[in-house]
């Protein structure tokens, strides 16, 4: 069994276990373990499914490997990554007012703009990495 398969079960299980312990808990976590438990299996399970699709048909598994590294579909993919970046970047800044006029704790508002600062600084970083060409 190759290592992709044992993480995928074992997530598939913390999904299932995420969800009873939020049926069981009933407090207001409840909502929160039971949507990751179930976004953990729905991921896990068709992870494990598509692995054992693929492993039983070669034929789709060296087009599916070709497709993976085809540069064409790379650049696409980085393209569209680009333009979601561009378009959180108008979404952030009125996401935040939102939440100082919702009345939200200051900690909840810091936080959204501290993740917001550092995947700013992380852009940066990989644009500077760029453009030194490494």
């Amino acid at each position: 069994m190759n290592r992709n398969r044992v993480k995928y079960i074992l997530l598939l299980s913390a999904g299932v276990v995420l969800v009873i312990l939020g049926k069981v808990i009933g407090d207001r976590w409840s909502g929160v373990l039971i949507g990751l438990g179930a976004g953990l299996f729905g991921m896990s399970g068709g992870q494990l499914i598509t692995q054992r699709v693929i492993e039983g048909n070669p034929s789709l598994k060296e087009r599916v490997s070709i497709e993976e590294h085809d540069e064409r579909n790379i650049q696409i993919n980085n393209y569209a990554k680009a333009k979601a970046f561009d378009c959180f970047q108008f979404l952030a800044l009125p996401f935040f007012l939102l939440l100082v006029l919702a009345d939200v704790r200051l900690w909840v508002v810091l936080l959204a703009i501290a993740l917001y600062i550092v995947h700013f600084a992380v852009y940066l970083w990989f644009l500077n990495k760029k453009m030194q060409g490494e």
